[in-house]
């Protein structure tokens, strides 16, 4: 049985190292890191946003017993303001010393609550919990049919409420092999798409733990499925082997090299010296990747306290420092622009040949902050002022009637509100025939107009 799989797993080498590699429309500031706490972004901002880089990418968890809007709102607030793309992983809790396997009748907590948060750029990236092929990840069990159900269900659920979300499976570990505890990658997937044929057509990208195993000790020239280039094989074998029939972009949610003086590892300096590689001469080049989120920022607990960026003094490690020199790509994901008119101060009717001071006030309820990029309409903002989503703004406009009596429409531009204003010469109400009433109403209509212009 041995023979067979080392057999199979040469043969399936082979056909990912002859695929052709598909090249995404869309570039990326493909730096990124994983986080731990949401208070950890300011440090991984400086990382991923260095020299020229903008809209980098942070991995970070969110357990179920941690649901809390108003903290995951000001993370999201957050990376808008730091120009930092979230990617949520979604955890259970730990129970018995594994993490609780989840249930499907929360799906529907965990959509409503990704659901409320307003989050800081319109595609809404969410990778479906951790390595359910090691069993202390899903309740101490391994369960490809269950995990394949868990994953066609929140599919469904959260693209109800929102097609934006676009959902990656976990990432797995290419590295374990079939044992009581471990499950090899493979064989796991297998069994998801029989029983969910399709499974993996309704993904909208792929994250991928592309470690350089085994051991942690490769290199950044190795290849196959426990090198860095792990994603390759990974997606030859969709395409090959299960049905895939389009182009996942690929999320690296995992990676790197843990370091330690003195040990079976590699040094600080050898470390960072394989990431930069790593980097420049693999995921850099290949366009199928949008993000490379490495394990982790700032972790100090044995025994994964060898994979830090940072040390226990938040002093950076050298892999820190050469990552955050390498020159970076500026983009601008898309966004979503919206608002809600409170109020519009105009008048119904104007003399000829007068002005108007009039005022719009706008809410922004989308994800952009007003005043960073080109503005939506041609209201003017104020000079050097930032509207953040939620806040209000006063939009000032100046209203000239035209000197002849008529209908005057105003509009701006995106904004769908018309306004009809009706323009009248003051001269001729005296030669209305009209009671005397009537042409005190009038004159007082004329007196205020003028008054307010």
């Amino acid at each position: 049985m041995r023979k067979t799989l080392i057999l199979l797993s040469l043969i399936l080498s082979l056909i990912f190292l002859f695929s052709p590699e598909p090249a995404l429309a869309q570039e990326t500031n493909q730096f990124g890191i994983h986080i731990l706490e949401p208070d950890e972004i300011n440090q991984a901002v400086e990382l991923v946003n260095s020299n020229g880089g903008d809209w980098g990418f942070i991995t970070i968890v969110i357990r179920d017993n941690d649901r809390l809007p108003v903290k995951w709102q000001k993370f999201f607030d957050d990376c808008r303001r730091l120009h930092l793309v979230p990617i949520i992983r979604l955890a259970t809790h730990i129970e018995d010393n594994s993490w609780a396997k989840p249930k499907i009748e929360e799906i529907d907590q965990w959509a409503n609550f990704l659901n409320n948060l307003n989050w800081p750029i319109k595609k809404r990236y969410i990778t479906i919990f951790n390595e359910p092929n090691h069993a202390k990840e899903w309740g101490g069990g391994i369960n490809p049919p269950e995990y394949a159900q868990i994953l066609d269900q929140f599919i469904k659920k959260l693209k109800q409420k929102n097609e934006n979300f676009q959902i990656l499976p976990a990432g797995f570990d290419l590295a374990a092999p079939n044992s009581k505890d471990t499950m090899d990658a493979y064989y796991f997937w297998q069994e998801m798409n029989q029983q969910i044929p399709g499974i993996f057509n309704k993904l909208d990208g792929w994250a991928s733990h592309s470690y350089p195993n085994h051991g942690f000790v490769g290199k950044p020239t190795d290849t196959g499925r426990t090198s860095i280039r792990g994603y390759q094989w990974e997606l030859s074998i969709l395409k090959s082997q299960l049905g895939l029939k389009k182009d996942l972009p690929v999320f690296i949610t995992e990676t790197g090299w843990p370091h330690k003086e003195t040990s079976k590892f590699y040094d600080s300096q050898t470390a960072a010296q394989h990431i930069e590689a790593a980097y420049k001469n693999v995921w850099l080049k290949d366009k199928r990747i949008m993000a490379v989120t490495p394990f982790t920022l700032n972790y100090h607990a044995e025994p994964l306290d060898i994979f830090s960026w940072l040390d226990s003094d938040s002093h950076p490690y050298p892999q820190y420092e050469q990552i955050k020199n390498l020159p970076k790509k500026s983009w601008w994901p898309e966004q979503e622009e919206k608002w809600e008119i409170l109020n519009i101060k105009y008048p119904q009717f104007m003399p000829i040949n007068s002005k108007y001071q009039g005022e719009i006030i706008l809410k922004n309820t989308g994800q952009s902050i007003w005043g960073e990029k080109k503005f939506f309409t041609d209201l003017k903002l104020p000079k050097d002022k930032k509207v953040k989503p939620g806040e209000i703004c006063h939009f000032a406009f100046t209203i000239k009637s035209p000197s002849t009596p008529k209908e005057m429409n105003l509009s701006w531009q995106n904004i769908d509100q018309d306004i009809n204003i009706v323009c009248f010469n003051p001269a001729n109400i005296s030669s209305y025939k009209t009671n005397f009433f009537q042409k005190i109403i009038a004159i007082l209509k004329v007196w205020w107009y003028d008054k307010r212009s």
